[in-house]
């Protein structure tokens, strides 16, 4: 994964040369949060959602083409929640991630459907777990892979109420990619988080 990240920034610092506008953002983001399991037999079970909250800065190059490239560094917090004999199961995962992605924007007027994917790179700071009354530290307890990466998708709109700036709706989903449980065992667990994002976008430079 780190590979590909190298390659990300290699091809978006080639690309800097051709960009047309430069903006910075800020954004909230609203997930939707669960772990998909894999048993020792290959059977799938996504747990139910619980809904966490996010914020992050991004940078965005905008060619003459529809094409966009961004970078996003963000909080993420992520989990999900079950019961065991009516005892409620509650995890809550802490991430810095950054993410790399590839988007096509169609201007209408002021406003701008967009659709894109690209990657990402998450690094775990906290990590807990509930079960009832009970609270466990998993990174104290070191069962919990701190890094994760995995692949996106969105797709949004953009409203320009300005020549300097623009509003920002989003939604994506996000599949991670990397088991999470450090365990030597049969059993997999792995990030998915459906995410909807608000956002402002400044323009700085434009030529």
């Amino acid at each position: 994964m780190k590979k590909i990240l190298v390659i990300a920034f290699m091809i978006l610092g080639s690309l800097t040369v051709m960009a047309q506008e430069n903006e910075l953002g800020i954004s909230f983001f609203q997930n939707y949060s669960t772990f998909r399991f894999i048993d020792s037999e290959g059977e799938k079970e996504d747990l139910s959602f619980t809904i966490k909250s996010g914020y992050g800065l991004s940078y965005r190059k905008t060619f003459s083409s529809p094409l966009f490239v961004e970078g996003i560094v963000s909080y993420n917090n992520k989990g999900a929640y079950s019961s065991i004999d009516y005892t409620r199961l509650d995890w809550s995962f802490h991430y810095v991630n950054v993410d790399m992605n590839l988007g096509c924007k169609f201007v209408l007027g002021r406003i701008k459907p967009q659709i894109g994917a690209g990657i990402y790179y998450g690094r775990l700071f906290k990590a807990d777990q509930n079960i009832g009354t009970m609270h466990y530290d998993l990174l104290e307890m070191n069962t919990i892979n701190k890094n994760d990466s995995g692949v996106n998708v969105f797709g949004g709109l953009e409203y320009d109420y300005s020549d300097s700036g623009s509003v920002l709706f989003r939604i994506s989903e996000s599949l991670g990619l990397m088991q999470l449980e450090k365990e030597d065992t049969s059993q997999e667990m792995f990030n998915r988080t459906f995410s909807v994002q608000l956002g402002l976008l400044f323009n700085i430079i434009k030529r």
